[in-house]
């Protein structure tokens, strides 16, 4: 029987396999494996075939792959099972494959099955079938037959009309199956578990150039693809070490495989600034002809800062992002329907400008939210002697009447129609009205990288707005504290008498402002060297607090315990620097100044209560009767840990990335801003953070 050359699959029901282009100038690709067997198996379904996870939709019928959370054009589908070894032009490649259409596939390959079987043993000889050929309907110019050389046999195509013996005649061969290929990241997704935690990924400044083809830097689509197979890979090789220890130790069951985490990028460049707008059209006609390459950097990174520090335009971007997270998140859901029953979670991460856009998106559903929230007048009673932490005040904060304390907004209006929610201060954007739309969840986790928020919260006057509302929350916990005939109460209780013992509060002062948003976890990530990062602690600690004496942010660690050694090494030289590097650090004035400035920040606030009560004396102190019961600072946060409302599930919110053993601060602020999505202690992060909540849950 003689040897076929070409034949990468000899079985008899040959499977075809899908390939997809975007252009007619791209090499056709193949499908994931899986992908190509849900097609071959649901090829008939007028509605598609969902592929990659559920990223894209692949629509037999019309012979097009559309994605379902991206706003990328359709792409050219088709399927195959035989192919033409076309000749490369790349010296690492010996050919090209290129498919053949259906309906010349269907007839080579009966004449393929002609040839195997007049072959046989059984068979009447090849003789009669090597004058058989096949006329391709897709090119009018050639032909397909079988080729016989020595013991090889070969399906070619070559030209209807021959030449003079065959000279300078080409002949391509003709290929039988695609053969042995690895779609990257393929297995990996395939061997984790079902799909848990999705994560909308807000872009920041420059997407409009990054998105460019004739720009190298990957934009914000191309780094979600990496750093998804990134994930994955990562938890597929954790998962099997931990399999391997268990089979080691003969521990039953092995452990099941890791929950999927979804990446989906929500762009607002493309919708903000359209070709069509008249602002880029003015922009266009304005910009200078010289040095091109200068001007797109301004044009395109620059100026959507600048944009977003216009009212206009910032409630256009930011109506841009609610919309889209939350099409994203009911598409998602329509095509999952079984997430939300899995106990399937949504988290936001913000990169640069996106973070700012993720807290005002935040900010604003903090806003609508407490404003539609059923107000009570209601205030608990204290019905136990046990002591009273903050938290339980904190309740009892929201749960009293603040018609007394002074309203705060999200948003300011630059309109001057008479709203003065912005006299204060305000946390979130500046716009020419008030925005109802908001996101529909709350986030599991928010995650600011590379984040100037610090920067827009300072020129907003956040910060004294933070420490109002820290002044507040402590004049509101004071007036819960009863104080009439506690000498009676002391007096009349005595241990094991019927009376109950006297209630216990913590007098503890408020150290950092109660301020929060609408998210269970709240991470501010920043690269120590990022120049364009900010903190955000220092804002929500009394004004007046020296840079010296501030809390350093935490390192980043997914357990919050893996600190490399010479970090570890630095910390304790730092500390040693802080506490004996000046006579400051031998009394301990760090604790003072802090105490000095909260006791100031709650003198201020007590008499602008004061004044809304309309109890101002005339010598402009407000009368001991209407003042709240002010706790002594003195000396307040000595050996205290301080803890912050806004990280939620952790006690504080600024983190840096770990540095290097050798790490130039300078030569790494060069890429310290780009450098997020592919940092190992970031992509650990996550990892962690993501599977820590599907822990958490499954346990309650």
């Amino acid at each position: 029987m003689p040897t076929w050359e070409g034949i990468e699959d000899a079985s008899t029901a040959l499977p075809r396999i899908w390939l997809t282009r975007a252009k007619d100038t791209d090499i056709w690709k193949p499908l994931r494996k899986i992908d190509c067997k849900a097609l071959n198996e649901d090829a008939d379904n007028d509605n598609g075939v969902l592929i990659e996870g559920g990223r894209a939709t692949a629509h037999p019928k019309t012979g097009q792959i559309t994605y379902n959370f991206v706003d990328k054009p359709p792409v050219k589908l088709m399927p195959a099972t035989w192919f033409t070894q076309t000749p490369s032009r790349d010296k690492n490649k010996e050919f090209i494959l290129e498919p053949l259409p259906e309906v010349d596939s269907l007839n080579v390959e009966l004449l393929y099955q002609n040839a195997v079987r007049a072959s046989s043993s059984l068979g009447e000889g090849l003789d009669s079938i090597l004058k058989e050929e096949v006329l391709l309907e897709s090119d009018a110019t050639h032909k397909v037959c079988i080729v016989r050389n020595g013991g090889l046999i070969a399906m070619r195509k070559k030209p209807r009309k021959s030449t003079f013996l065959g000279l300078g005649e080409i002949q391509i061969t003709l290929q039988r199956g695609y053969g042995q290929y690895t779609i990257e990241g393929e297995d990996d997704e395939n061997a984790l578990g079902d799909l848990t935690h999705v994560i909308f990924v807000i872009h920041g400044i420059g997407e409009a150039m990054w998105c460019k083809e004739e720009v190298s830097t990957m934009s914000m689509r191309d780094e979600m693809d990496q750093l998804r197979m990134t994930v994955n890979r990562r938890k597929v090789l954790s998962w099997r070490e931990e399999c391997k220890k268990c089979e080691k130790q003969k521990q039953q069951p092995l452990p099941p495989p890791p929950n999927r985490v979804e990446f989906l990028p929500v762009d607002w460049c493309d919708k903000v600034r359209s070709p069509s707008h008249s602002l880029m059209t003015s922009l266009n006609s304005v910009t200078l002809r010289t040095v091109p390459a200068l001007r797109s950097i301004a044009n395109d990174v620059i100026f959507d800062v600048l944009m977003y520090l216009t009212p206009e335009f910032c409630e256009a971007i930011l109506q841009c992002v609610t919309t889209e997270i939350n099409e994203l998140y009911t598409k998602f859901q329509r095509i999952h329907p079984s997430f939300m029953e899995r106990g399937g979670k949504f988290s936001i991460m913000g990169h640069s400008l996106g973070s700012v856009i993720a807290w005002d998106v935040l900010s604003i559903l903090k806003d609508v939210t407490e404003k539609n929230a059923p107000s009570t007048t209601e205030i608990p009673g204290v019905l136990s002697a046990k002591t009273h932490s903050l938290d339980t005040l904190d309740k009892a904060e929201h749960e009293h009447d603040h018609s007394n304390v002074p309203a705060f907004s999200a948003a300011a209006n630059n309109k001057g129609d008479g709203n003065d929610d912005g006299k204060h201060g305000t946390w979130g954007p500046t716009l020419p009205k008030k925005m109802t739309q908001t996101i529909h969840f709350t986030p599991e986790n928010t995650i600011f990288l590379g984040s100037p928020i610090g920067l827009f919260l300072t020129l907003r006057g956040a910060h004294s707005v933070f420490d109002e509302m820290r002044a507040i929350a402590e004049a509101e916990r004071a007036s819960h504290i009863p104080c009439d005939n506690e000498e009676a109460a002391l007096a009349a209780w005595s241990p094991g008498g019927n009376v109950a013992a006297p209630p216990v509060f913590d007098l503890t002062p408020i150290i950092c402002s109660p301020f929060s948003l609408p998210t269970k976890a709240c991470y501010n990530i920043f690269h120590p060297s990022d120049p364009v990062a900010y903190r955000i602690e220092p804002l929500l600690l009394p004004e007046g607090v020296s840079n010296h004496d501030l809390p350093p942010p935490m390192f980043l660690s997914p357990d919050g315990k893996s600190i490399r050694l010479h970090v570890k090494a630095r910390q304790v030289g730092d500390q040693l620097f802080k506490q004996f590097g000046s006579f400051s650090g031998l009394f301990d004035v760090t604790a003072q100044n802090a105490a000095a400035a909260a006791a100031q920040a709650d003198a201020d606030a007590a008499r602008k209560m004061a004044n809304m009560d309309g109890t101002e004396t005339k010598s402009g102190q407000s009368s001991a009767s209407s003042s709240p019961l002010r706790p002594n600072f003195e000396g307040c946060i000595r050996g205290r840990q301080i803890a912050f409302k806004l990280g939620g599930r952790t006690s504080r919110v600024d983190f840096q990335i770990q540095p290097g053993v050798i790490d130039n601060e300078y030569l790494s602020a060069v890429t310290a801003h780009s450098g997020y999505f592919t940092n190992d202690d970031i992509i650990d992060f996550i990892i962690f953070q993501t599977r820590l909540g599907a822990e958490v849950d499954k346990e309650e």
